[in-house]
C-alpha cells in the first residue's frame, strides 16, 4: 500500500508543479495591458474609430514617417463604387495630404491628424486596386488608417 501511495503522491506533486509552471508562464507571457508608447496609443485610437467591419473590401493601418511620400495600394477590387474612409493621428498640427491620381494637378485632400477628429469619407468608382498617394507633413510621425467598403445600391 505504501508503494501505491508514494507513486500517487509523486504523480499529484508532478501534476501540481506542471500546472503551477504553466500558470506562471501564461501570466508572464501575456502582452502588457496598457502601453505608454504614444504610437501604440494612436494606433489603438485609429483602429477604434475606423474598425474592421464585415464586408469591407480592404483596410490597413500604417506608420508613416514625417515628411514622407507614400504610395499605398489596396488589394485588387471589383469594378464598383466604394466608400473610402481615412483617419490619422499624430502630434499636434500634423496632417497628411491624400490624392488618388498618379500625376497631374490633383493636389489632394488634406486630412488633419489632430486628436478628436473623426474619419473622413468619400465615394469613388474603382476598377482594380485603389492607389493612394499620402504625403505626411514635416511635424512628426503619423498613424494612418484607411478602409474600403463597397457601396451597395
Amino acid at each position: 500500500m505504501t508503494g501505491e501511495r508514494t507513486r500517487g503522491a509523486i504523480l499529484y506533486t508532478t501534476a501540481g508543479v506542471l500546472v503551477a509552471g504553466g500558470a506562471t508562464w501564461w501570466t508572464l507571457a501575456a502582452p502588457p495591458s496598457h502601453s505608454d508608447d504614444p504610437l501604440d496609443q494612436r494606433r489603438a485610437t485609429v483602429e477604434q474609430l475606423l474598425p474592421d467591419v464585415d464586408g469591407q473590401a480592404d483596410a490597413s493601418t500604417l506608420t508613416l514617417a514625417a515628411g514622407s511620400d507614400n504610395a499605398i495600394e489596396s488589394k485588387p477590387l471589383d469594378t464598383a463604387s466604394y466608400r473610402i474612409s481615412l483617419i490619422c493621428r499624430g502630434a499636434s498640427d500634423t496632417s497628411v495630404r491624400v490624392s488618388m491620381s498618379r500625376s497631374g494637378p490633383d493636389s489632394g485632400m488634406g486630412v488633419p491628424c489632430s486628436e478628436g477628429r473623426q474619419p473622413d469619407s468619400f465615394e469613388v468608382g474603382l476598377a482594380g486596386a485603389m492607389r493612394l498617394n499620402v504625403r505626411v507633413g514635416d511635424e512628426g510621425v503619423v498613424i494612418f488608417r484607411y478602409s474600403i467598403q463597397r457601396v451597395i445600391d
